[in-house]
């Protein structure tokens, strides 16, 4: 950790500064309100090794997004969560934008100590009960002890009927106090580790993994003020035996950071953009609420033919709608869509091109960063309108583009 020292004039203050600083304590909770929302974008940099020799490299990016759909007078939160999981390489080093991914969701709550209340036979959130916060005021420098849990859901590769869930003590220190682009957030550094060991009975029922431990160190950048955790910084180590004497080895860092934002997926605020694109004179637009969000349909966006260049006409386009994307902080998810021809698989391809050649123009303008939009090909799965006439076929090659909630 790095030691500052204050000079004033040439004296060292230090010691009477310090000792009122630390004299300080803080009550940490968090504070909970029905209808927040908000997402974090989780980047894991994960190296894997099988028997020490190295396996590969991994970028995992996780995309957690909840809202509160119920507070209790004493402060528990019923939380909705939806996760998405891709392990593309992002547009850094590919070009190509991060593709939407597996999703699950999850139902729990979550009281204002950080103490979760979820089932077994949910595995996620993967680390519970971290943070969780002592009911008191703390100073710099103090620890407490929280119980905790890790969920490892390696079921299809172990033959397992369930997922590992490891029960840990997890081991807080109150670090210091930073402020970091504006915001005064209080660093908590977090320790656990654990370990697991099959049972007789599940190995003879067929279950292959012998043996699992590992350990986790984490800084955690908490806002006290709203009373969340803003951001990450974790390393981990996680070793898993099995019966036929390989070892695994997954060791790594992980990031995340918050991406608060208000739901737009209403009448209110469709009917807003529709009466503004047409006030801007972009044809060809429609707006609808759907699932995931408010979806901007661009219907009969303009490809070269057979391809995912955009034509010029469109990027002037994608240049008026993306000043007015900047107003909303949600993550944006782009989806692309063929109409019927050509083979299946050629059609998914373009599709997936499209959507991409999208992400990548928006990003180009500053409409958001790489780790904010997500691409999707649906190929021709999902028609509009009929593929018999040429009207009914330039609807469905369209790119849609949703404010996700």
């Amino acid at each position: 950790m790095k030691r500052l020292l204050i000079f004033v004039s040439g004296a060292l203050i230090t010691l009477s500064t310090a000792a009122s600083l630390f004299a300080q304590s803080t009550k940490f909770e968090f504070k909970q309100k029905k209808g927040n929302s908000g997402s974090y974008i989780s980047t894991v940099e994960e190296d894997v090794y099988i028997n020490s020799v190295p396996s590969h490299h991994s970028e995992i990016i996780n995309r957690i997004s909840s809202s509160m759909t119920n507070v209790t007078t004493d402060g528990e939160a019923f939380i909705y969560a939806t996760y998405m999981t891709t392990e593309n390489t992002i547009s850094q080093r590919t070009g190509k934008s991060l593709s939407w991914g597996e999703e699950t969701t999850s139902v729990f709550s979550r009281k204002k100590n950080g103490e979760l209340t979820i089932s077994d036979d949910i595995y996620m959130p993967t680390v519970r009960n971290v943070p969780v916060f002592p009911d008191k005021k703390i100073k710099v420098g103090e620890t407490w002890t929280a119980k905790g849990k890790e969920v490892q859901d390696v079921r299809k590769a172990f033959n397992m009927d369930k997922a590992l869930i490891f029960p840990f003590e997890a081991n807080y220190t109150y670090k210091e106090d930073k402020t970091i682009d504006g915001k005064k957030l209080n660093v908590i550094e977090v320790n656990y580790d654990f370990s697991y060991e099959a049972t007789e009975d599940l190995l003879k029922n067929g279950q292959t993994l012998a043996s699992s431990e590992g350990w986790s160190k984490q800084i955690l950048y908490w806002d006290n003020s709203r009373g969340l955790l803003d951001h990450y910084d974790e390393e981990f180590l996680i070793k898993i035996g099995d019966v036929y004497g390989n070892l695994y080895v997954f060791t790594g860092t992980a990031h995340a950071e918050l991406t608060e934002f208000n739901s737009v997926n209403d009448d209110n605020t469709a009917k807003q953009l529709q009466d503004t694109f047409d006030k801007l004179n972009l044809t060809d637009i429609s707006v609808k609420k759907g699932d995931k969000g408010l979806t901007i349909s661009l219907d009969n966006i303009q490809f070269e033919p057979d391809s995912d260049v955009l034509m010029e006409s469109e990027k002037l386009k994608l240049q008026k709608l993306g000043d007015l994307l900047k107003q909303y902080s949600n993550d944006l998810l782009i989806t692309g869509h063929c109409a019927d021809r050509g083979t299946a698989a050629a059609r998914q391809k373009l599709s997936e091109e499209r959507a991409e050649a999208v992400a990548s123009y928006l990003i180009k303008l500053g409409v958001r960063d790489q780790y904010h939009i997500f691409t999707q090909g649906k190929g021709s799965k999902e028609p509009v309108a009929s593929n018999n006439t040429e009207e009914g076929r330039a609807k469905n090659r369209r790119v849609e583009i949703t404010i996700m909630d």
